[in-house]
């Protein structure tokens, strides 16, 4: 199994356990939240005992009065019934609880023969001794209700505690066992992928036994791209003294490219293992809590969990585009550019929103343009959503304005802001693998510029870019042969 697969059952099986472990808290809570109702039933039904006590001493009927006690005394059975959903209909049916149902309707069919004396008197049609008469009868009815409603209640509380709180242990244990052991055997992976590009091995041959041995998925795909630019390259020489040129170079290339692959792996390893140490510990922080009843905080160290595992998965996705961006994967077509920033606008919509940058475009081209619509896309998409991103608050109108043109000969993309810009001792770094320069805004994974560039290169073009305290401008140009 890859790292990415690995991951996605890591963040299914956690949103798994978030998901019982909320839910299982709000039946809990639920529980209280009945034998609560059940008391504010007595409590009105005790109000109105009062008042009927009082008339019988032949005191004034304060109908109205009367009235909202009954109508509050209707409320708690009718709320009853509301919480009470399909699965704690089932439960009760289980269990041999669900006459509290029955109870709860009767209550409110009480309630509702009460209200309809209450109309009768207000129009004169019901003695004051016929009124008093049917109030007694109302009391007793409530009363015996709310004596028989405390004991399914009690009895499906108890069932509830003893069947979810166990299974939520269960789950979690078994889910931190499991995490344990996937996040192991990706650090492993990356391990020994460190350990073999920080070899010498004695031939390629040997480096190609060890990668299948030792490497797959993504961390492979990633070097087998980078060997086999390497190897195109070697097989385009046409002399001896051509051959010992590009040889040392691209022996020192391969050496780059596997420091960088270490790098990577290293740098790859530490981000995926920090959020799942953190989820972990965060799991066993909501096992605590709730054996300790403290919901509120289970359910916000759920909460972090899932944020931890967004982040996995966004890095875990981007890994991808970047393994597949020395690899021409899709089939050239013609590329609409005003629908691919139409789909852009759609997928930043979460960005845009509250946003105060002003967005635009303009598309100027004498000739179509044939190629990989995926590259486009994520070219356009980064360089726009940095923009976006890193715009200067004190700057009365923040704006991200992006030029796409063609000329005879090249095909040219620039992306102008005037957003905060990037500190002139960062500037040479901007293409590099996890690097952010505004860590108090950024919230990527630190390869969208990488990925970048990597696409550029695969058309043979160029990238460049100034930035001061004024904004920054990207210029792109690619050669229009890559593209027709």
């Amino acid at each position: 199994m890859n790292i990415s697969k690995k991951l996605m059952l890591i963040v299914v099986l956690t949103i798994t356990e978030v998901t019982i472990t909320v839910y299982s808290a709000f039946e809990i809570a639920k529980g209280a939240k009945f034998h609560q109702l059940n008391f504010l039933h007595l409590k009105y039904v005790h109000q109105l005992s009062k008042v009927v006590k009082n008339i019988q001493k032949n005191t004034p009927i304060d109908i109205n009065n009367i009235e909202s006690d009954i109508l509050q005394i209707k409320e708690q059975p009718t709320r009853c019934v509301d919480e009470i959903n399909y699965f704690n209909h089932a439960i009760m049916k289980a269990i041999n609880t669900d006459h509290a149902l029955t109870i709860c309707k009767n209550d409110i069919e009480i309630a509702n023969k009460a209200l309809s004396s209450i109309e009768l008197y207000k129009k004169g049609k019901l003695s004051r001794d016929d009124f008093l008469s049917t109030l007694n009868v109302s009391l007793d009815g409530f009363n015996q209700h709310s004596e028989q409603f405390e004991a399914p209640i009690n009895k499906t509380v108890s069932f509830i505690l003893m069947t979810l709180i166990p299974l939520v242990i269960i789950i979690s244990l078994f889910n931190i066992i499991l995490i344990s052991y996937l996040s192991r055997t990706i650090s492993s992976s990356i391990r020994n992928l460190t350990i073999l590009l920080a070899s010498k091995p004695e031939d390629s041959t040997n480096l190609d036994d060890e990668l299948d041995k030792n490497t797959t998925g993504e961390l492979k795909a990633l070097v087998i791209a980078a060997r086999q630019r390497i190897k195109d390259d070697l097989l385009n020489i046409e002399n001896s003294i051509e051959l010992k040129a590009i040889v040392n170079s691209q022996t020192a290339s391969l050496q780059q490219a596997n420091d960088e692959l270490a790098q990577f792996a290293y740098r790859a390893s530490h981000d995926l293992k920090s959020p799942l140490s953190g989820a972990k510990s965060l799991a066993q922080f909501v096992i605590q809590d709730i054996e300790a009843g403290d919901i509120k905080e289970a359910c916000q160290n759920a909460k972090i969990i899932y944020q931890q595992m967004e982040k996995l998965e966004t890095l875990v996705v981007d890994i991808l585009l970047l393994a597949k961006a020395d690899i021409g994967n899709e089939n050239e077509e013609l590329i609409d550019f005003n629908q691919l920033i139409t789909d852009m606008e759609e997928r930043l919509a979460w960005l845009v929103k509250d946003n105060p940058c002003t967005l635009t475009t303009n598309i100027n081209l004498s000739t179509p343009i044939k190629s990989e619509k995926a590259r486009f896309a994520q070219i356009i998409e980064n360089l726009i959503s940095n923009g976006l991103k890193y715009y200067d608050t004190n700057k009365d109108a923040p704006y991200v304005h992006c030029d796409i043109f063609n000329e005879q000969e090249t095909f040219n993309i620039t992306v102008t802001d005037n957003g905060i810009g990037i500190p002139d001792k960062h500037q040479s770094e901007v293409f590099d693998m996890f690097k952010r320069f505004h860590v108090e805004t950024s919230s990527g994974s630190g390869l969208g510029m990488a990925l970048v560039k990597k696409h550029i290169e695969y058309l043979d073009g160029e990238i460049s870019l100034q930035s001061s305290n004024s904004g920054t401008t990207f210029k792109i140009t690619i050669p229009m042969d890559k593209l027709r």
